[in-house]
């Protein structure tokens, strides 16, 4: 279902900008400075991966936004990590994640403690913030295809064909205080999973994924 519906986001843009002239859905109109914050900002508050760091400079420095490493070492001065998974944590893998709210469930508790532009569009062409209230499983009420994509679980099974797997969570997992995604109150740390370090061996910054160290 995801190949399917990215599929047709693709088929859609392109008709938007070709045949309606909007050049909202091109990419350089989308990888904004802004996007790119808060972009490292979910991966510092996941512990993410140092290999970001390399691929949303790159990328940006194609799209011609500014974005830079000093950028990230100020994020990871402020941002919380909020979501540790495998291999930082034996306790949750990314499927935990999903269960819990998934991207927007951890942007959503960013958002919260003002660390997200919920102003920045997608490449839907919705807003964060529209997708973020969209798809909040804290909530008294559930969106049902947001009840439907964080139920979704892994079956266990191997297998090569594509969705041949239907397999379904019991439960939601929306404990922000001990669970898989916390609450800025219940951290696993205030400083992010990233730290960018410059001195006289690195003097124009290293990265130090400090979430995958106890």
């Amino acid at each position: 279902q995801l190949f399917k519906d990215a599929a047709r986001q693709i088929v859609k843009n392109a008709y938007a900008y070709y045949e309606d002239g909007d050049e909202s859905v091109l990419p350089r109109n989308i990888a904004t400075r802004d996007a790119f914050l808060n972009a490292m900002t979910l991966d510092i508050a996941m512990g993410g991966s140092t290999n970001t760091v390399l691929h949303l400079l790159a990328v940006a420095q194609e799209a011609g936004a500014d974005f830079k490493m000093e950028d990230i070492d100020q994020l990871s001065r402020k941002v919380p990590c909020l979501c540790k998974l495998s291999p930082n944590t034996q306790k949750y893998s990314v499927q935990e994640c999903n269960r819990a709210g998934g991207i927007l469930g951890i942007l959503n508790e960013l958002n919260k403690g003002g660390l997200i532009n919920g102003a920045v569009k997608r490449v839907d062409g919705k807003t964060l913030d529209e997708q973020m209230k969209k798809y909040d499983i804290t909530g008294t009420e559930i969106d049902a295809e947001a009840d439907r994509i964080y139920h979704s679980a892994p079956g266990r099974k191997f297998s090569t064909q594509m969705g041949s797997q239907d397999a379904q969570w019991e439960s939601l997992d929306t404990d922000r205080a001990e669970g898989c995604i916390r609450d800025l109150e219940h951290a696993y740390t205030k400083d992010g999973g990233l730290a960018v370090l410059f001195g006289n061996i690195a003097q124009n910054g290293c990265v130090v994924k400090t979430a995958g160290v106890d």
